[in-house]
């Protein structure tokens, strides 16, 4: 979504830091690129109850960086949530029925074999590790992108308020 036009001027959208006001809109212009932040309140119909959890989870993280994630973003992180729900439900099954289980195939019949829930648990955490450095969720990403941890204490020296 691009920034909103007034009388041919863009304006400065809600959320960004206090800024000079050239530097406010050209952080707005590139904007019109992935969109303005993302707007957490509009969830996806496709998580589940887990996977919404884990979008509230990631709202209220990053509720103080409004654009820290774009609108563009959103089937990445989406997808994220979506694979945190299909580990969250392998691990479950894991842990209640362990790691092995009674053979259910005419030929595992009386003896055990790997529970099916663990090569599930490692497919989702292979696409969780995926999305997390995708978004930047890990400490390595953030490096590798550019993004400052906030136990940085210059990364406010801009910030008047802090």
């Amino acid at each position: 979504m691009p920034a909103r036009r007034t009388n041919d001027a863009l304006r400065v959208p809600k959320g960004l830091k206090i800024l000079p006001q050239r530097q406010a809109l050209a952080l707005a212009k590139d904007a019109e690129i992935g969109g303005l932040g993302i707007d957490w309140s509009v969830q996806p119909a496709v998580l589940d109850d887990v996977g919404l959890q884990e979008w509230v989870r990631l709202s209220e993280v990053y509720a103080h960086d409004a654009t820290r994630f774009r609108e563009g973003e959103r089937a990445a992180i989406t997808a994220y949530c979506s694979w945190w729900s299909a580990f969250a439900a392998a691990a479950a099954d894991v842990r209640d029925r362990g790691p092995v289980v009674e053979g259910r195939s005419d030929m595992d019949r009386g003896r055990t074999v790997k529970n099916p829930a663990t090569v599930a648990m490692r497919e989702a955490s292979q696409q969780l590790r995926y999305w997390a450095r995708e978004l930047g969720l890990t400490t390595d990403a953030r490096v590798r992108i550019g993004l400052a941890d906030s136990s940085d204490d210059s990364a406010d020296d801009d910030n008047p308020f802090s």
